[in-house]
């Protein structure tokens, strides 16, 4: 595969995976019209902050993880700032992520906790450290089976007997608030921008601009089809489990056992386990090498062994400690990505040049976001 397609694979694996199971939940709340409208308007934030962030690298002459970037624009207290949101959330999303595949592969294939966690510490070891040229090969083959099993299980379920403006609650200003960082987090791809740029060069701006335009417009594509796929087969399906989605909260595992038992053929429950693996595999990988990436630029840190023991280390110390690890971290991880994704690039910005109306939207986004976190 091209550069190009490579570049696109990863933006849009580690954009798409833990969303799949936590917007709808949320969705539900909200409605068919809000959640294309917030789904969308993420889509944009996402885009927009990615080029802006490619556009300070270039200005910088060579690609730069936002952590460096800061320190070379603005100084030291910028980027100690970037530096701590950065690797905090890219830290409590790989430990998400680790502790969803450990509870997936313990789940369906009936192994214990242990050899669950074992396995995982493994294929995150495979992924995480392997050469950049084998790695484009592996996440743009996990993407596509991904992507795959997104469209056949899309193409399963069923999305016209439901009339979503009558089964769904009315919208409330509170119920959209909550959604705006749950979405924020699943088109979390920031952290990738320093490896598609050094992987694609930073000559061509409009090939790297091109590549995130499509790599957060498929995801934003899969995410809203998959809502109304999902939703409707609740709906349908196990309509008690859907009226507890609108009054209260619901575990995402209830949600994935009900999907999975609603199913009528063996093999589109093997379908939606499969999906539930690889969305979270793509996420980890695009996020742990993004990590890593980062990790480069700090001396402590260019020796292999260091950066495997906390990319893979951590992780694991946190899966095999606190429970129900992965839904925990992620309701806050919105809030926390905000400053590197949205705050500091647009911050930078203004120490560089102008800023533009779309980054003034994008920064006022991000305000709501924050809000939204602590007050809702």
């Amino acid at each position: 595969m091209s550069k190009v397609t490579n570049s696109i694979f990863l933006v849009s694996g580690t954009a798409v995976g833990s969303g799949l199971i936590s917007l709808p939940i949320s969705a539900a709340k909200i409605g068919l019209k809000w959640t294309v409208v917030i789904t969308m308007i993420a889509f944009c934030v996402a885009y927009k902050m990615s080029c802006l962030t490619i556009s300070l690298m270039k200005h910088q002459g060579r690609a730069l993880s936002i952590v460096e970037l800061s320190k070379e624009i603005s100084g030291k207290y910028t980027k100690l700032i970037s530096m701590t949101s950065l690797y905090a959330l890219s830290l409590a999303l790989l430990c998400a992520y680790f502790a969803g595949t450990t509870s997936i592969f313990a789940r369906f294939f009936g192994l214990s906790s242990t050899l669950s966690t074992l396995i995982c510490i493994v294929v995150f070891s495979v992924l995480l450290t392997i050469r950049s040229s084998i790695f484009n090969k592996i996440n743009s083959s996990l993407v596509f089976i991904l992507f795959g099993l997104i469209a056949i299980a899309v193409y399963a379920m069923p999305t016209d007997k439901v009339d979503f403006t009558n089964s769904l609650t009315p919208t409330d200003f509170t119920a959209i608030m909550a959604f705006l960082p749950i979405t924020f987090t699943s088109f979390g791809v920031q952290n990738v921008c320093p490896y598609v740029a050094q992987n694609m060069g930073l000559d061509d701006l409009k090939a790297i601009k091109k590549v995130f335009f499509i790599g957060t417009l498929i995801p934003a594509i899969i995410y809203l089809l998959w809502i109304c796929a999902t939703l409707s087969r609740i709906y349908i399906f196990d309509h008690e489990l859907y009226g507890k989605i609108l009054t209260d909260t619901v575990d995402v595992g209830d949600f994935v056992k009900s999907l999975c038992n609603s199913v009528q053929l063996k093999y589109e429950a093997v379908i939606l386990q499969l999906l539930s693996l690889f969305a979270i595999m793509t996420s980890a990988t695009g996020t742990g090498i993004g990590l890593i990436s980062s990790l480069k630029e700090i001396a402590a840190f260019r020796s292999k062994l260091t950066t495997a023991v906390v990319v893979i280390g951590i992780p694991t110390m946190m899966t095999l400690l606190i429970p129900d690890a992965f839904i925990r971290i992620l309701s806050f991880g919105g809030m926390i990505a905000t400053t590197f994704v949205v705050f500091v690039p647009v911050f930078l910005q203004t120490k560089i040049g102008k800023i533009g109306i779309a980054s003034i939207a994008c920064f006022i986004f991000g305000v709501f976001v924050v809000l939204a976190e602590l007050f809702m």
